[in-house]
């Protein structure tokens, strides 16, 4: 990949300025199989600059993107100690969270109905047809028309087979997306994922690729599986005669998908254990069949209204026995067309339409794959710095106040940062210089202009940015006044262990601290009672 070209480009330029004359080849393999890297030694290539040189354009891009906005931030626009960074992949992320907060607080629920009949004996649920009914009266009707009868005829019976495809292999983002899902933060599953591959028990756990490589060796790694837990899948998998490995949407010659390269150590469960174990699976589900289900659809009528009931039943477990669902499949009863059923119930319930779901950490992840933020190594990082900085918190991501104003505060005044649009041509740009389509000092000149117009623009209006900056972050660390002294006023503070607690401003004149209980978080302005009522002393 290109940062891997760039770093053996470095190394090289570092022995040349000892030896001018020391001559440079290159092998390429992407899977470390005995038989790709001996292929890349027999055919050395020449090392690719233009590739190099397009890693080296987004090293400058993003340090001065990242350096020039939040030196200005913080220097111009900040207060105390506070640190505000922006970055061009940092600030378009940060958006998406506060975009969808403020899409699930402008949403208004619409109330709708839907008839639920229960009939046959064991007893199963029919929706009717044409619900969810968005009036009330309409519901009612239909209530009314299919209560003139007491039994439901089966009208007709579908019976169909459904089958699930294997899940494409992990490459990073999914990896981490699935761990979030999991309940395990990015930062710490990736860190677990470099602990494991650094022990030899999986592959480079940073790559973009979804397709596994010809020259990778699936039955071998399935036999190194035969000593572990999942002994059991490897040896039915190794019991075919041809293994089919489903593929993903993005396919790269740098490295593989992420796959178990052996048996993991004897720990206890912990991070790196669930870690392993989805790799572990994932790897397997990808070589299993496919999953095969029977779907049953049941048209009722019952005093001229209609009602669907459906109901399915697993015929192949394939590679669901590797990683079962979430839900297990519920089948209809024996039913036959013509058969007459008795109603059991004729229910009437009431719902509100959902706004959408805050973003998680693995949501965020792949989009950000999806509109082309960051790299397969930096995502996860940016979401980290987003915690680190206090921008955003919660296991469903929500914007602090202060991470809210940063970005509303740079899309009036700086639009041009805060959206992925920037940050997509300047990597259409990288792409151009890989290709030899463009020079680095064409692409960085392109990126410095852009910035400086973008400083100008900030500069134009920094009392104004500054004051709604300063506002937002004294609003939500200020916690009311000190208790103790009546000088100073309890503020957010952070211990250097990284617990979070309140401490009087007038520090060291006064050293009253209060620690955070559940209560306490996020009750700016209350009276010093309540602040301390919600709050436990800490210890002398």
């Amino acid at each position: 990949d290109r940062e891997g070209e760039l770093i053996g480009i470095e190394a090289l330029e570092t022995l040349r300025a000892v030896r001018p004359d020391l001559p440079a080849r290159r092998a390429r393999f992407s899977a470390m199989a005995a038989g790709e890297v001996r292929r890349a030694f027999h055919d050395l290539t020449d090392p690719d600059w233009a590739l190099a040189e397009a890693a080296a354009a987004r090293q400058r891009i993003d340090l001065a993107w990242g350096a020039v906005l939040t030196r200005f931030l913080t220097l111009e626009c900040g207060s105390g100690r506070q640190v505000l960074s922006a970055g061009r992949v940092q600030t378009p992320t940060l958006r998406l969270v506060a975009d969808r907060e403020r899409d699930r607080e402008s949403f208004v629920p619409r109330p709708f109905w839907n008839v639920t009949l229960v009939a046959g004996d064991p007893p199963f649920d029919a929706e009717a047809i044409g619900g969810p009914f968005w009036d009330l009266g309409g519901a009612q009707a239909v209530i009314a028309l299919a209560g003139l009868e007491d039994s439901a005829l089966v009208a007709d019976v579908q019976r169909s087979e459904r089958r699930e495809p294997p899940p494409p292999p992990f490459n990073t983002t999914g990896l981490l997306a699935q761990a979030s899902r999991q309940g395990l933060s990015s930062p710490r599953a990736m860190a677990a994922a470099q602990d494991l591959y650094v022990r030899g028990e999986i592959s480079y756990p940073r790559t973009d690729n979804t397709v596994y490589p010809t020259a990778l060796h699936l039955r071998d790694l399935l036999g190194r599986l035969t000593t572990s837990p999942y002994r059991e899948f490897a040896e039915r998998l190794l019991a075919q005669p041809s293994l089919e490995a489903s593929r993903g949407p993005i396919q790269t010659t740098d490295h593989p998908p992420i796959h178990p390269t052996g048996p993991a150590a004897k720990r206890r469960p912990g991070t790196r254990l669930a870690v392993y174990d989805l790799i572990a699976r994932r790897f397997l589900a990808t070589l299993s069949p496919a999953s095969v289900v029977a779907v049953t659809e049941a048209r009722l009528r019952l005093g001229g209204v209609e009602f669907r009931a459906a109901g399915t039943r697993v015929l192949e477990r394939g590679w669901r026995e590797v990683i079962p669902p979430d839900h297990p499949a519920l089948d209809l009863p024996p039913i036959q067309p013509g058969e007459v059923l008795p109603v059991r119930e004729l229910r009437l319930t009431h719902d509100e339409t959902r706004p959408p779901p805050l973003h998680t950490q693995g949501s965020l992840l792949l989009t950000m794959q999806r509109l082309g933020l960051g790299t397969k190594s930096t995502r996860h990082e940016i979401v980290d710095l987003l915690f680190r900085r206090q921008y955003v918190s919660g296991r469903s991501l929500r914007a602090t106040a202060s991470g809210r104003a940063l970005v509303d505060a740079l899309a009036l005044y700086g639009p041009e940062v805060t959206t992925p649009t920037m940050t997509g041509h300047l990597e259409d740009r990288m792409t151009a210089i890989a290709e030899g389509r463009a020079t680095l000092a064409d692409v960085v000149g392109e990126s410095r202009d852009a910035l400086r117009a973008v400083l100008v623009e900030l500069r134009t209006h920094e009392d104004s940015l500054a004051r709604w900056l300063r506002d937002a972050t004294f609003l939500e660390k200020d916690y009311g006044p000190c208790d103790a002294c009546g000088e100073g006023r309890f503020v957010r503070r952070r211990a250097p262990n990284g617990w979070t607690f309140l401490g009087c401003s007038a520090f060291p004149k006064c050293r009253r601290r209060l620690r955070f209980g559940e209560a306490a978080q996020r009750t700016p302005w209350g009276s010093a009672a309540a602040t301390a009522a919600s709050a436990i002393p800490a210890t002398a």
